[in-house]
Formats: C-alpha cells, sequence, structure tokens
C-alpha cells in the first residue's frame, strides 16, 4: 500500500512538472487550463442553480450565487496570469 501511495505520488509530480516552468511558475497552457476548467464550472454552478431562481429559494440562490463568483473569480485571475505571460 505504501508503495502504490509511493508511485501515485511520483506520477503526480511527474505530471505536475508540465505545468510549471524553470522558476517554478505556471506555464501558460496550465494558466489557460485552469481557467477554462474555473470558467467552465461557474457556468456549471449557474446552470445548476436556475431552478433555484424560477422558485424563488434565497438560500439556495445565495449559496449558488457566491460558489458560482468564486469559480468565476479564480477563472479570471487565471486569464490574468495567462495574459502577464503573453505580455511578458
Amino acid at each position: 500500500m505504501v508503495e502504490k501511495v509511493k508511485e501515485f505520488g511520483d506520477a503526480l509530480g511527474v505530471a505536475w512538472a508540465f505545468f510549471q516552468d524553470e522558476s517554478g511558475q505556471l506555464t501558460l497552457l496550465a494558466c489557460l487550463f485552469l481557467a477554462s476548467l474555473a470558467l467552465a464550472t461557474a457556468y456549471r454552478c449557474f446552470q445548476a442553480m436556475k431552478p433555484a431562481i424560477e422558485e424563488k429559494l434565497p438560500s439556495v440562490i445565495a449559496a449558488g450565487s457566491a460558489v458560482t463568483f468564486v469559480f468565476s473569480f479564480v477563472g479570471i485571475f487565471f486569464l490574468v496570469q495567462a495574459a502577464s505571460r503573453i505580455s511578458g
């Protein structure tokens, strides 16, 4: 079991190396991937919240809006990081 966990950790380290450059910063590809993942999640959260909006459930709308906002903010953050990578 310990050996399997170690192998998994080593594989994860190799995969993570594709997302970092020599200085340890995220690459452009990683920023774009994480931005698209976060924005897609925000969109899905908003879509899942639509029935609550139609039924006028304020507590569900508040929680869904908070989750949607967080994922949107994270997506925008990674888009800004990608833009800074492109601009140099």
